[in-house]
């Protein structure tokens, strides 16, 4: 059923073909900085500042994206013709903000963002737009944007770091250009850095899809250096001078990371071709966090008494996120949002569903044969174990023997040989326990183990490294 994805992806590629790199743009990157500002309810964008950076490392044949993907979408026009000649879709963090409770409570905040394009030849017209909570797209704001205009700034960003090539195999035109920096290393610390790097792009071939695509990508590495060790920590009143600004507590979250300083990210990125950046903090301590086309985080770090392979857990399902809009599968933590997934409405991810389609999954084809939608499975039972796993006193002697053994009552739920290898549409996925749907059991989208993606999600990640590449 792979085959058949790919063929319709190919075609849609194909329908996009016509219109040519070196029509409307040169190979530098054209890169817009605005301020995000707004509640639950309202929000407005405005130009912060235009800048020409280096080379331009993402697709240079699809110029509109046939991927589906993302909450927002950035257009661009050419100014004269009004031709469509690019467009992408993203997430950012303040549209994942939007749905906390805060934000529902009316208060205002305001988020920086950066939206990257090939530097256009002529004027062009930025058009983002969003969907609406009926998953249609509708535009919010644009603006013109002349390329030789004096207010496109041209400054060269000059950094004290080493910039490196770890992985090389070709030019970033043709490649998956992915960028690996580290929040929270001092100088001292850069050989862990180099360490950590080795060991998490290693854990991240080594998992399917990308252990057999790895020669369609590169891997670059910065070495930033942070005045102090770690990251901060708002609920434990710890706050380190880091140089990314990388933060626990994101939306009040206890493990939930990332980082609201996106120039500062996005200046030093530039030092290096990119199409995805993830940022590895140097903290034991359990976190990470992953948006769409936006950025990755991952601890660098075995906690006392946890497992040591948690972090190459959340290093791979955070790229997941980031890279291909994967949604998060799992449904019994606690997490900020509210309504995430309105169950009338089928969702974007492609990984989820409400079958709201037609009363079909996107992933239809790939069910296998004979399988009942929705799928059953020992759910009843699966979430009573969870219900007394949260119950258990983390302050009791016996808590880790307790918790162990519950964890283990649900990993053979989850191991039922009669449904290893079995797509369907099994109820529990998107934070919300009815009325979502995931494609397995079991996949690195839904557990916390070095499970494989599922492959609905495999099939997801194939299709943003062909739009790459191919």
């Amino acid at each position: 059923m792979k085959h058949i994805l790919f063929f319709i992806l190919t075609i849609s590629l194909a329908a996009n073909a016509q219109i040519s790199f070196d029509d409307y743009f040169e190979a530098k990157t054209l890169r817009i900085d605005v301020f995000h500002t707004g509640t639950a309810k309202d929000e407005i964008f405005s130009l912060d500042q235009v800048y020409e950076e280096g080379e331009w490392s993402g697709t240079r044949t699809h110029m509109v994206s046939p991927v589906d993907a993302g909450l927002y979408r950035a257009t661009v026009r050419d100014a004269a013709s009004g031709k469509k000649i690019f467009a992408i879709g993203y997430n950012s963090i303040f549209g994942e903000w939007q749905t906390t409770g805060e934000a529902i409570n009316g208060i205002y905040r305001t988020m920086h963002e950066s939206i990257r394009i090939p530097y256009p030849l002529q004027s062009i017209r930025l058009v983002i737009s969003k969907r609406d909570r009926q998953n249609r797209l509708q535009e919010l704001w644009s603006t013109e944007i002349d390329p030789a205009s004096r207010f496109v700034n041209r400054e060269k960003k000059i950094y004290p770091f080493t910039v490196r090539k770890l992985v090389d195999n070709g030019a970033p035109a043709v490649k998956v250009d992915l960028l690996i920096m580290g929040d929270g290393y001092t100088k001292n610390e850069m050989s862990k850095f180099h360490r950590d790097v080795e060991r998490y792009t290693k854990d991240l071939f080594s998992a399917a899809p990308f252990n057999k695509r790895q020669s369609d990508f590169n891997v670059w590495t910065i070495d930033v250096v942070s005045e102090e060790s770690g990251i901060d920590e708002p609920r434990k009143n710890k706050w380190r001078r880091s140089a990314l600004g990388a933060s626990f507590n994101t939306f009040d979250l206890s493990r939930y990371v990332l980082s609201l300083h996106n120039k500062e990210i996005r200046d030093i990125a530039s030092l290096a071709p990119y199409d995805a950046v993830i940022i590895l903090f140097n903290q034991a301590r359990y976190g990470g966090g992953g948006i769409y086309n936006c950025m990755a985080t991952c601890y660098t770090g075995t906690p006392e008494g946890e497992p040591d392979w948690w972090s190459d857990y959340v290093f791979v399902h955070e790229f997941g996120h980031a890279f291909a809009g994967l949604a998060d599968e799992y449904y019994s933590s606690n997490v900020a949002y509210n309504d995430m997934y309105p169950v009338n409405v089928e969702p974007w991810e492609p990984n989820i569903t409400t079958l709201h389609a037609g009363g079909k999954a996107k992933w239809a084809r790939q069910i296998t044969p004979g399988v009942p939608v929705p799928t059953p499975w020992s759910k009843a039972k699966y979430d009573s174990l969870a219900k007394a796993r949260a119950a258990l006193d983390k302050n009791e002697a016996d808590y880790r023997v307790k918790r162990d053994k519950i964890d283990a009552r649900m990993k053979e739920i989850l191991n039922n040989p009669d449904l290893q290898n079995v797509i369907g549409c099994f109820e529990g996925a998107g934070y919300a326990s009815k009325g979502v749907y995931r494609p397995a059991v079991n996949c690195r989208m839904f557990s916390k183990s070095l499970v494989e993606f599922c492959p609905v999600c495999q099939s997801a990640l194939e299709n943003m490294i062909d739009y790459y590449v191919k």
